[in-house]
């Protein structure tokens, strides 16, 4: 239950800033009290529905000022565990249980661990050990076969590896503890990734901006330059917005995702008609939650209403449009 709290608790706060309205962080400092406070013992550590993404969620809020403390008191005892998890392998143990393949969960703590690492407040033993986990951990997925880096059918930020993995590379790479061993496995990462031509056009922009961002990172690469361009040919972006499902919209693996995507990208707001139309006529703003039970599987920030809603907002907010609720959307708020 605590995973979809902390997420409304980044909602809730950015609600407030777009708005202008205190009384929704007032909500938000209230429910991260809640979820700091009375996260149980027995939460799955993962960073889609477990303990890392609470402790992501958390951290933002607190490196972007919306709430108060010192990220290294408030996440030791969250730190603490997830870093067990992955000295002793409790990854396979967690998979099971959250439905996401070993690697998937390890690479997904491992981020974490990487933005952790970005806090100059660490002492010296929490920063050995935390890069001594990473290095071995990165070892563990390097030792796997590529091939077991497969491209989902449909468009997902959490279920394509290849980017996922990309990113913590380059998250690794720039905290300098491993660079050259970092280097000599994006080498060798190359011969599997020049030979991808992702199906999923949405997919395929997804590789894209991940080799751009790496290639920027770590300088030019043999045969990625050429590799992005042809990644970039024959995307029709307008097209792939319209192929996105009529329900299919939340940011791990819809419509809203792939708005954050293309911002990246360096597309800027050209397409934001397009999502505002998309977004405001999907039937998910017909199916009101019956129950608690829909309720705490349908209003997730990841991959639920709260994301839509804050993605809509945002969108308004980057049009330079008036901010407006209409009747169907704010009902949700």
């Amino acid at each position: 239950m605590y995973n979809w709290k902390a997420g409304l608790c980044i909602y809730f706060y950015e609600i407030a800033k777009l708005t202008s309205e205190k009384k929704y962080s007032v909500f938000a400092e209230k429910l991260l009290d809640d979820v700091v406070n009375n996260v149980g013992e027995n939460i799955t550590i993962d960073h889609e529905k477990g303990l890392t993404g609470i402790s992501l969620a958390i951290n933002y809020l607190l490196v972007k000022g919306y709430a108060k403390g010192n990220p290294n008191s408030v996440l030791k005892n969250f730190d603490d565990k997830i870093i067990k998890s992955l000295l002793f392998n409790g990854v396979f143990e967690y998979s099971k249980k959250v439905n996401l393949s070993p690697i998937n969960l390890r690479i997904g703590n491992l981020i974490y661990l990487a933005i952790r690492l970005q806090n100059t407040g660490l002492n010296k033993y929490e920063r050995h050990i935390m890069q001594g986990v990473t290095i071995e951990n990165i070892n563990r997925i390097e030792s796997l076969d590529t091939e077991k880096f497969t491209e989902p059918v449909f468009f997902s930020m959490t279920e394509y590896i290849t980017p996922l993995y990309l990113k913590l590379l380059q998250q690794v790479y720039q905290l300098h503890f491993y660079d050259y061993k970092i280097e000599k496995i994006v080498e060798g990462l190359s011969s599997h990734i020049l030979y991808r031509y992702p199906l999923n056009k949405a997919n395929r922009m997804l590789l894209c901006s991940a080799m751009n961002e790496t290639a920027s990172v770590f300088g030019n690469i043999k045969g990625w330059n050429e590799h992005i361009e042809i990644l970039r040919q024959h995307l029709d972006i307008p097209q792939i917005i319209h192929e996105f499902r009529n329900k299919n919209m939340a940011f791990s693996n819809g419509l809203c995702g792939f708005y954050y995507l293309l911002r990246k990208t360096g597309h800027g707001n050209e397409y934001n008609d397009l999502f505002l139309n998309k977004i405001s006529n999907s039937d998910i703003w017909n199916q009101l939650p019956e129950n608690e039970d829909t309720l705490t599987t349908s209003i997730g920030l990841y991959d639920g209403l709260s994301g839509v809603i804050l993605t809509y907002l945002h969108i308004l907010h980057n049009s330079n449009t008036e901010m407006f609720f209409d009747k169907v959307i704010s009902q949700y708020i």
